[in-house]
Protein backbone atom coordinates (compact mmCIF):
# COMPACT_ATOMS: atom_id res chain seq x y z
CA UNK A 1 0.00 0.00 0.00
CA UNK A 2 1.18 3.39 -0.55
CA UNK A 3 2.50 5.73 1.89
CA UNK A 4 2.30 8.69 0.38
CA UNK A 5 1.15 10.48 3.43
CA UNK A 6 3.43 9.19 5.89
CA UNK A 7 6.98 9.44 6.82
CA UNK A 8 10.29 9.67 5.17
CA UNK A 9 8.78 10.65 1.62
CA UNK A 10 6.15 13.35 3.09
CA UNK A 11 8.95 15.16 4.81
CA UNK A 12 11.22 15.07 1.50
CA UNK A 13 8.44 16.79 -0.29
CA UNK A 14 7.11 19.28 2.07
CA UNK A 15 9.85 20.35 5.20
CA UNK A 16 7.52 22.23 6.69
CA UNK A 17 4.12 20.07 6.81
CA UNK A 18 2.91 20.77 10.20
CA UNK A 19 0.99 23.27 11.26
CA UNK A 20 -2.50 24.71 12.41
CA UNK A 21 -5.77 23.78 9.96
CA UNK A 22 -7.56 26.26 9.25
CA UNK A 23 -10.42 24.15 9.47
CA UNK A 24 -10.69 22.54 12.52
CA UNK A 25 -8.11 25.07 14.37
CA UNK A 26 -6.08 21.96 15.66
CA UNK A 27 -2.76 22.99 15.95
CA UNK A 28 0.43 20.65 15.31
CA UNK A 29 -1.50 18.32 12.91
CA UNK A 30 0.01 16.91 9.22
CA UNK A 31 -1.69 19.63 6.36
CA UNK A 32 -1.80 17.62 3.40
CA UNK A 33 -4.88 18.57 1.26
CA UNK A 34 -5.03 21.06 -0.65
CA UNK A 35 -9.14 22.74 -0.93
CA UNK A 36 -10.12 25.55 -2.03
CA UNK A 37 -11.26 28.18 0.67
CA UNK A 38 -13.04 31.56 -0.11
CA UNK A 39 -11.38 31.33 -3.42
CA UNK A 40 -7.94 30.54 -1.85
CA UNK A 41 -6.09 27.51 -2.02
CA UNK A 42 -5.05 26.29 1.20
CA UNK A 43 -3.26 23.35 2.62
CA UNK A 44 -5.89 21.22 5.72
CA UNK A 45 -5.70 18.71 7.54
CA UNK A 46 -7.23 14.78 6.99
CA UNK A 47 -10.26 16.02 9.25
CA UNK A 48 -10.34 19.17 7.93
CA UNK A 49 -10.63 17.52 3.98
CA UNK A 50 -13.68 15.52 5.82
CA UNK A 51 -15.12 18.25 7.46
CA UNK A 52 -15.47 20.10 4.20
CA UNK A 53 -16.54 17.47 2.45
CA UNK A 54 -19.42 16.60 4.35
CA UNK A 55 -20.46 20.41 5.10
CA UNK A 56 -20.78 20.33 1.12
CA UNK A 57 -22.77 16.74 1.12
CA UNK A 58 -25.27 18.55 4.05
CA UNK A 59 -25.94 21.35 2.05
CA UNK A 60 -26.59 19.46 -1.24
CA UNK A 61 -28.93 17.72 0.78
CA UNK A 62 -31.23 20.40 1.98
CA UNK A 63 -31.18 22.09 -1.26
CA UNK A 64 -32.71 19.34 -2.72
CA UNK A 65 -35.06 18.85 0.13
CA UNK A 66 -36.21 22.45 -0.17
CA UNK A 67 -36.41 22.00 -4.03
CA UNK A 68 -39.05 19.23 -3.89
Amino acid sequence: MSKAHRGTPLKQETPNFRGKCPVTGQDGVKLLYEQEIGGKKVKVSKVGKATLLNQKKREEKKASAAGE
